[in-house]
This record gives structure tokens, sequence and C-alpha cells, in this order.
């Protein structure tokens, strides 16, 4: 009897524990609601706010909350100190509510900082925290949170496994708009880094809608910047223009230092494109007068000085645009992150620019030969990471297929059949091996098609460079032409290369079309545009999101790596290319086009690009 009562005692504790938890969350929540609405009256938060959750938790989350209005309004150090307080304290794991929202915002703060391998960690906390809790809503913002410190490791197949998943839990469920907003900001930064500028503007503005709807203002002035800046990178000029100005008078309505310099340095980008360069310098220097103040990432504020050096060199500055490129190789000197080489690839390749504007020839070929070593680490890493990730899949899928058919589990399996006694138990043991057998039958149908793709990936690879064959790129433009997708299309020949044939032999000449065909392919995309070998040493790129003046850029910066990384005997190897549209050409015509262009570029003298 005593260990009856002693039972039914536990188990209403239990119940009174689990009624009390799901209460104090609600009250945080509702109160986080609260500061997002007015976090500048919320800079001075105490734990004298009324609750029924454990006085240490609520600590950890009034501090997060704190910490997060804070660096909103531009109080980077103070947010900095308040974060501080319990980095001691939570170095020991800890599976409470309030300590996976303060790991889950403090690694944002570590994404500002720059401290990428901290904004890791502090998330894989975050997602311990409630997983162990089992909290639906914030381990979306978890995952949200994931994509972005993935996007800014350049860990691309990561942010975006991260970010479909928490996009697909809030289309089936019923959940917070701050929750919402954490995955649509997600998807933008996503879509907006890898250039699909479409899909950036069509989640920025969802986002944007969502938080004036909710009047979240804390969340609202970060997603307006991402919707800028997206409208932006699109060319969108007077719409971008317009969204910083508004971020703008919004900055100076709640008094934000942060915001003043987002608008700033976009309203100067926006001068940067119409080549207002006068307007472009001054908008970059009120920015850089807040830096201090209201920015802590690395990145933006090389970007900001190489902005302004763009804009100098516009006005035949040089002097002061080289005296800002070197302040972002200084930062950069102390900047360690992935993000370093692409940031070091852009500045040394305007450094490289302004020194050639300024006719010092030496100087400019040596620090595009060091922006050349930077490209090809970069290439040599992007080749590992993908060679690890298929090995782990291979020796993943191999483990699986060996757990699903090894003998001794079949014969453990028979032998407990054996040993079953009880009707019910034989009918569940019965069950469980259809469930096998269907699995082994559906993991054999899987390899067999995996193999079949294996077989089809043969059919439509060109077998000496490996890139796509003729076969393959006209079912692909077939493809885009029924869905009404447009894109812009280039034929590249290369030049004098009969003679290197008749010369060298063919083994040369092969040697340079897969050196070639190497060089092309680094130069794009490989999840948005398609190269393929037309035919001989005639080449075809084929690219969405990408227009035929970004296309033609892009091109050219390829003929300027291969004049100082492929030649034959002692002559630089060259190709002449054509560029155009499908949105000025119908698919029928589009192919004969771009070929006269390439031949245009022939006449023309070779090594040339003709739109």
């Amino acid at each position: 009897m005593v260990r009856v009562n002693l039972a039914i005692l536990v188990v209403c504790t239990l119940i009174v524990l689990n009624q009390v938890a799901h209460a104090s969350t609600k009250e945080y929540l509702s109160f986080e609601q609260t500061v997002l609405k007015s976090p500048e009256q919320h800079l001075n938060l105490t734990n004298k706010w009324k609750h029924t959750g454990e006085p240490a938790d609520a600590e950890l989350f009034l501090s997060a909350l704190k910490a997060r209005a804070l660096f909103f309004a531009g109080h980077i150090e103070r947010s900095k100190s308040e974060f501080s307080r319990y980095d001691a304290e939570l170095k020991v794991q800890q599976f409470t509510w309030g300590a996976g929202y303060w790991y889950l915002y403090r690694s944002f703060f570590a994404i500002e900082q720059g401290h990428l391998d901290d904004a890791k960690r502090l998330v894989k906390q975050a997602r311990r925290a409630f997983t162990h809790l089992k909290d639906s809503s914030m381990l979306v913002r978890v995952q949200a949170m994931e994509a972005i410190v993935a996007i800014w490791r350049e860990e691309y197949s990561e942010a975006l496994k991260s970010v479909q998943a928490a996009h697909a839990y809030i289309m089936r469920n019923d959940i917070s708009d701050v929750s919402k907003l954490a995955v649509l900001d997600g998807l933008t930064a996503y879509y907006s880094t890898l250039k699909y500028h479409r899909k950036a503007i069509e989640f920025a503005t969802q986002a944007n809608s969502l938080a004036v709807q909710s009047q979240n203002i804390l969340d609202g002035l970060p997603i307006k910047y991402n919707l800028c800046m997206a409208l932006l990178r699109s060319k969108l000029v007077e719409k971008a223009r317009a969204c910083y100005q508004e971020m703008l008078s919004s900055a100076k309505q709640y008094k934000l230092p942060r915001y003043h310099f987002w608008a700033n340095a976009g309203l100067g980008k926006v001068s940067l494109l119409l080549n207002e360069y006068e307007n472009a310098v001054r908008y970059f220097e009120q920015a850089k007068k807040l830096e201090y103040i209201a920015i802590v990432n690395p990145a933006h504020l090389i970007v900001l000085r190489n902005n302004l050096a763009k804009a100098l060199s516009a006005m035949e500055k040089y002097p002061q645009a080289q005296t800002h490129l070197q302040e972002s190789l200084v930062i950069l000197d102390n900047y360690q992150s992935p993000l370093n080489n692409r940031y070091m690839r852009r500045t040394l390749k305007l450094k490289a620019q302004v020194l050639e504007l300024q006719q010092d020839y030496e100087n400019s070929i040596d620090v595009l030969k060091r922006y050349i070593r930077l490209l090809e680490e970069n290439e040599l890493a992007t080749k590992e990471v993908l060679e690890q990730e298929a090995q782990s899949f291979f020796e993943a899928e191999q483990h699986k297929l060996n757990l699903a058919l090894t003998d001794e589990k079949l014969k453990a399996q028979a032998a407990n059949l054996a040993e079953l006694e009880k009707e019910e138990q034989l009918s569940r043991a019965y069950i469980f091996i259809a469930i096998l057998s269907c699995l082994s039958i559906g993991l054999f149908a899987y390899l067999q098609r995996k193999a079949s793709m294996v077989n089809r990936n043969f059919a439509y690879k060109d077998p000496l460079t490996e890139l796509f064959n003729r076969r393959y790129f006209q079912e692909h433009i077939d493809k885009l032409s029924q869905k009404k997708q447009s894109y812009t299309l280039a034929m590249l020949d290369l030049d004098y290369f009969k003679r290197i044939n008749d010369v060298s032999g063919h083994d040369v000449g092969d040697e340079i079309l897969i050196r070639f065909s190497q060089h092309l392919k680094s130069h794009f995309r490989g999840d948005a545009d398609v190269v393929c070998r037309y035919g001989g040493e005639e080449f075809v790129v084929v690219c969405q999101f990408m227009d035929v003046t970004q296309l033609t850029q892009r091109l050219s910066l390829l003929q300027t790596v291969l004049k100082e990384q492929l030649s034959h005997e002692s002559e630089a190897v060259t190709f002449s290319a054509g560029v155009a549209s499908s949105a000025e050409h119908p698919k029928d015509k589009i192919i004969k086009v771009v070929d006269e262009l390439m031949y245009r570029s022939k006449r023309l003298g070779r090594d040339k690009i003709s739109s």
C-alpha cells in the first residue's frame, strides 16, 4: 500500500512540474513578444519580472533577451558584457529552457563577432537543450540559426538541409510568428548568398510583411535589411534605394546607430551602381563613422572599405582607395574564418585593378598572382570537401546494407521465432519479418536504381573531359524551354586548337582539353550552371539566374586566369566566345545565334567575347 501511494505521489509531482514548465514557457514567449515590439524600452531588464519558472532559468532567459535588445540598439559592448556573465557557468551542459534560449542567441552574437566555430558549438548546445525538452517551436528557430551559421561557414549543403526542414515544419504546423520569421530570414539568406535573387526577394517580402503585421521591431529591421540587399543584388536599384531610405527613417525614429550604418552602406552601394561616386563616398564615410559603435563583424568592415575603394578609384583618387584596401588587408590578417579566402580574393582583385589604373603594372601582376593562388586553394578545398562527403555517403550506405542483410541477424531472428510460444508474439514476429523483407526489397531496388542512374550518367558524360555532353545539353535546354524558364547561353571555341593537334599530337591536345575543362567548370556554379563539351574543341555553358553581362564578366575572368595558368609552347591557350539570352532568342534559334557570335569573335582577332 505504501509503494502504491508513493507511485501516485511521484506521478502527481511529475504532472504538476510539467504544467509549471509549460506555464513558464508560455510566460517567457509572451514576455519576449513584448520586448520584440518595443526593444528600446527594455534595455535594463532585471530578474524582478514575475514568473512561475525556476529563478536561475528565468535569469538566463532575461539575460539573453536583454542582450538582444542592447545589440539591436547598437550597444555592442553592453550586449557582449551581458552575454559574458554566463559564459563560464554554461560551459557545463544544461538542458533548461532558459539555457537553450541563451545558447541560441549567443550563437547569433558569435556570428556577428566573426567567431564561426563558437557559433556552431553554441547552436549545437541549443539543439540539445530544446531536443531534451521536446520543444518543436524552438527547434525550428535552432534549425534556422544552424542554416545561418552554415551559410557563413560556406557549408551550403548543410544550410539547405536545415532551412528546408524548418520550412517544411512551419508549412505543416501552427507556429509562432517569431519562429516563422527566423525560418523565412534563413531562407532569404540562403538564396541571396547563392544568387537566387527571385527566391530571396520572395521570402524576404513574406518575412517583412509578417514582421510588420506582428509589430516585431527587433526582428523586423534585420529582415528589412535582407530585403533591401536582395533587391540591390537583383539590380532593382530604385526599389533598393526606397527600401534603404525606409530603413534610414526607422533608424532615426528609434535612434539605432546599427541601422544608420546599414542604411548608409546600402545607399552607398546604390549610388555606386548608378555611377554617382561622390554620393557613394559620402554615404560610405557616414557609415564608417558609425561602425565602431554599431558593427563587430569583420566581414562587414571589409566590405565597407572595399566599396569605398571602388568609389574613390572611379573618381581617380587612387592613393585614398589604396589606403582603404590596406585597412581591409589588415583586418583580414586577424580574421580567422572559412570566409577569409573569399574576402581576401575580392580585396586582392580590387587592389590589382586599382594598381593597373595607376599604371603600376608590376605590382598589379604580383597581386593578381596572389589572387590566383587563392583561387586554386579555394578550388582544392572545395574538391576535398566533396570527396569527403562522397566517401562518407558511400561508407554509410555500405554500413546500412551490411546491417540489413547480415546472415547473423537473420539467424538470430529465426532463433527468436522458435522461442516465441504465444500466438500474439508470433504474429508480431511475422509482421516484423514482413517489414524487414519490404525494407530489404526496397533497399535492393534503391541500389538497383542508383546503379541505373550511374549508367545513365555515363550516357550523358563526355569520357575525356568528364563534362556533360551534347546530348545532355540538348535535353537540358529542352526542359528549360518546356518549363518556360529563361537562361543565358555561351558557346566557346579554343583558338588555334587544330594547330596544337597537328604540331604536338592528339595526346597533347587531349591534355589541353582536360585542363581547359577543369578551369571552365571551376568558374561556374555546380547547382545553377551547366557546362558541356559540345564537340571537338567547342564548349557550351547554360546559366540560370545570370544575365548576358554577368556571364560575359565571368568568361572575361576565365580568360585572365587562363593566360596565367594554361599555355602551349610558351603561348597562352585562349578561346573565343558568343553569349546570348533565351529572353531575346527562341530555343530553335539561340544555338545558331551564339555560334554566329562566336565566329564574330574569331573574325575580330580571337580571344574575344561577343554578345
